[in-house]
């Protein structure tokens, strides 16, 4: 036990003055860190604790406690999880503590030096001593006590929000007004589903951060007209909805991302309006990102919905998808490097209206390279690019964002 029992005569001391010590720490509180700035209702509380905590302080004080063994008071307790539930950030908790440490140290070390002797300088380092211990011991337990209580609050919250979301998706028998209050969020807007998700390699603490750093990238990029609608669905995923008028291409919701270097990928949905509209979305972006993680490394980082429809929607016959393609493309459909760039210089050869020289300039390679390679595609594999093009197309597209094909045998 930690030896302080030169100072029991200043806590006794104390004793009388702790009456106008509390009141003066509740009004300097008040000024400093306002009630307003908090919650009206949570004025009394707080004066309720600042009273405990005073009285706590003196007592253990006057009887030689070992304020490393201190319990905070009920009233302290009560105070720091109300903060907890309404979202006040700790340290406006731990600076009222700091404030009323300050103040009862103040007080006593006035104690001291009001009695002449040769040992006050001793008893003042004493007391700072007691002083620091007491308030390590009372920040450590209040921060204890908050966060608890912030995690229990929070977890109990996701939790009605996630069954909330999970009605809306799923039953047309849903109270849109009270769902709105239950998630803070109106429901008759456009929407804009996104799903956002990290690799299962990244650590969990990073991939958090990097969530929440893309979820302000998207709103600021996508100019979100309100509070999004946020529903972690794992560690490393986030599924969101933002209330904006339109879309905006992906490739510049890359750049973005790429910019914050945030490893992250993002599906988008439809727009949508209304509670129809919010389904639709959120329908549209889970299978943009299945269709994403389909894909593997080759997919790009951000994935719509609505420039990927027709492969996104073909999910459940992969066999079928597979005969598609065996059918169409013969030999190139098989897994090598050599039949992957030539489906590759196919594929933008088409997107550039079968042009030599523009699929050249796009590939940053010679015009003959192009010519050459069309040549193996059409002579020695036997693969007609002059007629239409919309199966081949399609195949080449099934290829892309499904690789999984390349290696059924049909």
């Amino acid at each position: 036990m930690a030896g302080y029992g030169s100072l029991v005569w200043v806590g006794q001391a104390l004793g009388p003055l702790t009456g106008a010590i509390t009141d003066e720490l509740i009004r300097v509180t008040e000024e400093l860190i306002s009630v307003r700035d908090l919650a009206f209702d949570l004025a009394e509380l707080r004066a309720a604790s600042i009273a405990e905590n005073v009285t706590l302080v003196q007592y253990v004080l006057a009887n030689n406690i070992d304020p490393a063994t201190v319990t905070p008071p009920a009233a302290a307790a009560a105070y720091a999880q109300r903060l907890a539930r309404r979202g006040v950030p700790l340290t406006v908790l731990l600076r009222a503590y700091g404030l009323g440490q300050y103040r009862l140290l103040d007080a006593a070390i006035g104690v001291v030096l009001a009695v002449p002797g040769r040992d006050q300088a001793a008893r003042v380092a004493e007391l700072l001593e007691f002083a620091g211990t007491y308030l390590d011991r009372l920040n450590s337990s209040m921060g204890r006590i908050y966060e608890a209580e912030r995690d229990r609050w929070l977890s109990s919250r996701q939790a009605a929000r996630q069954q909330w979301i999970a009605r809306l998706l799923d039953s047309d028998e849903v109270d849109v007004g009270t769902a709105e209050a239950a998630l803070g969020y109106r429901l008759d807007q456009r929407h804009l589903a996104a799903e956002v998700w990290a690799a299962p390699s990244t650590a969990v603490a990073e991939a958090v951060r990097a969530l929440e750093q893309a979820r302000e990238v998207l709103s600021a990029e996508l100019g979100a007209g309100g509070a999004e609608l946020v529903s972690a669905t794992g560690a490393r995923d986030l599924r969101l909805w933002l209330p904006v008028d339109r879309s905006r291409p992906a490739d510049r919701l890359a750049a973005a991302l790429t910019a914050a270097e945030l490893p992250v990928r993002v599906a988008l949905g439809p727009l949508g309006d209304g509670v129809p509209g919010f389904r639709r979305s959120a329908r549209g972006a889970a299978r943009a990102k299945a269709l994403s993680v389909s894909a593997g490394a080759g997919a790009p980082q951000v994935v719509d919905f609505d420039a990927v429809a027709p492969f996104a929607l073909l999910t459940d016959e992969p066999g079928e998808l597979a005969g598609v393609v065996h059918r169409v493309l013969g030999p190139l459909a098989r897994d090598t490097t050599k039949m992957a760039l030539l489906r590759h210089t196919l594929d933008v050869f088409l997107a550039a209206s079968s042009s030599y020289s523009r699929t050249a300039r796009l590939l940053d390679v010679h015009r003959n390279t192009v010519q050459y390679r069309i040549q193996q595609i059409t002579g020695h594999y036997g693969v007609p690019v002059d007629t239409d093009t919309f199966d081949l197309r399609f195949a080449l597209g099934v290829c892309r964002w499904h690789p999984h094909v390349l290696a059924t045998t049909i």
